[in-house]
């Protein structure tokens, strides 16, 4: 199994969204040292990991040192200027190319994933057997946005009936026949979507992905690598939506940690049990943080925007 995580560089939008990063460098340079993270995490495991980007050149310079195959692509599509998380549509196109190559089974993931477990038998049994996966999260988005909400809003794009089935845009997997019966799907409803993405709730990769593959479904075995304990998401911030205690994720092949980069880029895995251990004096370290001075972010975020304007601007005339 190959994976790839796609790390898009955009100068004038929002590259990549992370709080209290607001440098164009320092966002890139956190996401690729949480792929470096990864990639030695599954180079353990057998697994090769493939940064994509429009930016080689960039990531190179940003990290000199960095061990694993960054593959530069050309990439095509027209996204809005404005749109939130304007990067991650880029992702519909390493699914394109995705459904080029010749390997037996591919995987698009994010880079804020750490690998916890070995390789678990379902997942060895899909590769074998060329099953897709995908995550399915919707109980999680269904709290937050109303699953009556996600349903009309889907139904825009799906002109008929939906279920309301929404695909976390962290993991999905299969053989390259998969990603381009994917890619067909996408393709018939990616002009329709950017015409009328201002109406919708949500904006990014994750609502063309999750019609795609709810209308394949209808036909195709396509299974949820959650259920499967695959993969899981945590939040170490309060969702809107019920979540397990971290030990429900002790069984886990990978973790998606969104609010928690910079902590996977210092607390590399060396055992479960250290990472896990760690990670618990972590959430207590942080819950006792935000309650202490969780009325001061706005301000501290606003204040750390106009440092970072200014510092850019001297940079920028010199």
């Amino acid at each position: 199994m190959e994976l790839f995580t796609l790390i898009h560089v955009s100068r004038n939008e929002q590259s990549i969204h992370n709080n209290f990063v607001t440098s164009l460098k320092s966002q890139i340079l956190l996401y690729l040292s949480c792929a470096r993270q990864l990639a030695e995490g599954l180079k353990n495991q057998g697994v090769n990991l493939h940064v994509i980007t429009n930016e080689e050149e960039y990531l190179r310079n940003l990290m000199p040192d960095y061990p694993y195959p960054i593959i530069q692509l050309q990439f095509k599509s027209v996204v809005p200027s404005g749109v939130k998380f304007f990067s991650a549509h880029f992702k519909l196109e390493v699914i394109t190319y995705l459904a080029t190559l010749d390997n037996n089974y591919v995987g698009l993931i994010d880079s804020d994933v750490v690998c916890v477990n070995e390789i678990p038998y379902s997942l060895r049994t899909a590769i074998d057997k060329k099953i897709p996966l995908y995550y399915d999260i919707t109980n999680q988005v269904g709290p937050a946005y109303g699953l009556k909400n996600i349903i009309e809003n889907k139904e825009k794009l799906l002109l008929e009936r939906s279920l309301g089935l929404w695909a976390g845009g962290e993991f999905i997997a299969g053989p390259p026949a998969f990603f381009k019966k994917l890619d067909t799907e996408i393709s018939s409803i990616r002009e329709a979507y950017f015409e009328n993405i201002q109406g919708f709730h949500h904006q990014g990769d994750e609502m063309i992905t999750s019609i795609a593959i709810e209308k394949l479904k209808r036909t195709e075995s396509i299974l949820d690598a959650g259920s499967l304990m695959i993969i899981g998401r945590f939040w170490s911030v309060k969702p809107k939506h019920y979540q397990n205690s971290i030990d429900a994720y002790h069984n886990h092949f990978l973790l998606h940690l969104p609010s928690d980069k910079r902590f996977l880029v210092n607390n590399r895995p060396t055992t479960n049990s250290a990472f896990f251990r760690h990670y618990k004096r972590y959430l207590i370290r942080k819950k006792v943080f935000r309650s202490v001075f969780s009325g001061m972010f706005p301000l501290l975020k606003y204040a750390l925007t106009k440092v970072t304007a200014v510092s850019e601007k001297k940079l920028a005339l010199k």
